[in-house]
């Protein structure tokens, strides 16, 4: 991979002084005014006049901000900004960021996620996280997500890495990758143990600030219709749980982020909403984005009440939508209602795309969706435990519905599950083409029978 440069800014960095000072005076204004309710990102914003972005640059201590921006900030908690507060890096002119993007895709055309992104950058930024995973079904963003929030955050790292996990790499690879990006050197002696490469890495995540982003983790997880065990790595990447298990829990000034329709077990394990390690459940679009998708597509009509519609069948997952689209305009002169008319929800690369999803399930998981997709109205956790199969623990119940909910698959409104509309589509028409299957063969089976008995009339006459 060959590494890029961005020149930073010109400015200053608050001393653990200025800090200390900013910090002290936010804590107790947060005491006083705030009810002793942390400031959120929001509220300092309102606070201070600055925008968020500026804010954690501020806070991070690690990018140079505008010398009148940290007095504008010392001000608003009635500081006076002082010489020892702050302090003009002795780098040179130019610090780079190096950056290796591997197969990362073009974002240039991201629509929406505002507030994902604001979230994620504060996490990272002010709230120093060391791990964070993006979960979601397949095609709801969660690669353009992780491309467009490394773009966004450039000036706050030394390094950056993106690197997808598409092709299964072994761990020792994937460590060397890393190893060498960061040295950016092209023959580096490496220890030939995974371990021993492991510690090298975290020795360089602590001395250099780098933000690394691993791609497609489900890959390296084991098929949970084969081994019914959800979250666990496959034989002989069991290293890659060793790795984040480190990132998670040693301290360091770097931060791994990764993509994923099935969520790691370590990260379960390590995962708080105060903790250094964060889990963000991608969600669908929004109308305003869908239909920014469908114009550059080309021209489309339909109702407020039919774009909505269109978008609570597919839980406004960017890819089906954008299949969607291409059907619409081509078939029905991007006429949307004349769409929906036809009832045809699961086609073509949408019908791939779930159908990956439900052959990795689980035969409790499976059980759960099809038990799911029979009975229309939402369901509590009580109910469905005392309806569904004897031979189903409560312990396993509790565990598939999760694992369902992490992907996205099922569902949940006031402690009650149900079927995400894309799925339950899709279910159905399973259960309707093996009933058909079944009738076909039946008057098969029957045709044949009454053949052969007409035969043996025959024969005996």
């Amino acid at each position: 991979m060959n590494p890029q440069q961005r020149q930073r800014k010109r400015g200053v960095i608050l001393t653990n002084l200025g800090l200390q000072k900013l910090e002290a005076a936010k804590r107790e204004a947060e005491s006083c005014k705030n009810s002793e309710k942390r400031y959120t990102l929001e509220d300092l914003s309102s606070h201070t006049g600055l925008d968020s972005d500026t804010l954690m640059k501020v806070f991070s201590c690690q990018v140079k901000v505008d010398k009148r921006t940290l007095n504008t900030c010392f001000q608003a908690f009635h500081l006076k900004l002082e010489t020892n507060d702050y302090y003009f890096p002795s780098t040179p002119e130019l610090t780079p960021t190096t950056q290796f993007w591997g197969e990362a895709p073009d974002v240039s055309m991201f629509y929406g996620r505002t507030t994902e992104l604001t979230t994620l950058k504060h996490w990272i930024i002010e709230e120093r996280c060391r791990m964070v995973t993006l979960l979601g079904m397949g095609g709801v963003g969660k690669t353009w997500m992780s491309v467009k929030l490394a773009r966004h955050l450039l000036d706050d790292f030394q390094v950056v890495i993106w690197q997808s996990l598409r092709n299964s790499p072994p761990i020792p690879e994937m460590l060397a990758d890393l190893i060498q990006c960061i040295v950016n050197e092209p023959e580096i002696d490496l220890p030939t143990t995974v371990q021993g490469r492991i510690s090298l890495l975290m020795n360089y995540l602590k001395r250099v600030r780098c933000l690394l982003i691993l791609d497609n983790v489900e890959t390296i997880l084991v098929d949970t219709s084969v081994t019914h065990k959800t979250g666990y790595f496959r034989p002989g990447y069991e290293g890659y749980g060793q790795f984040f298990r480190q990132v998670g829990e040693a301290n360091h000034q770097s931060c791994l982020v990764l993509t994923s329709r099935e969520k790691p077990k370590q990260i379960g394990r390590m995962e708080g909403e105060t903790l250094p390690v964060r889990v963000l459940q991608l969600q669908g679009l929004q109308t305003k984005e869908v239909q920014e998708i469908f114009n550059a597509k080309g021209s489309f009509w339909g109702s407020q009440m039919e774009w909505h519609n269109l978008i609570e069948r597919y839980a406004g997952n960017p890819l089906a939508l954008n299949i969607v689209s291409t059907t619409i305009q081509k078939l029905f002169d991007g006429q949307i209602g004349e769409f929906l008319q036809q009832d045809i929800v699961v086609f073509g690369e949408i019908y791939h795309l779930v159908k990956q999803h439900i052959n990795r399930l689980s035969n409790v998981e499976n059980q759960i969706i099809k038990w799911l997709a029979i009975n229309y109205q939402p369901i509590s956790f009580s109910e469905l435990r005392s309806q569904i199969s004897p031979s189903i623990s409560p312990q396993q119940l509790l565990e598939a519905l999760e694992s369902l909910q992490e992907r996205s698959l099922i569902q949940k409104s006031a402690a009650c599950f149900s079927l995400s509309p894309i799925v339950k589509k899709y279910l159905n028409n399973q259960l309707t083409e093996n009933k058909t299957h079944y009738k076909i063969k039946s008057r098969d089976s029957q045709t044949r029978l009454i053949k052969s008995t007409r035969a043996k009339k025959k024969t005996l006459i």
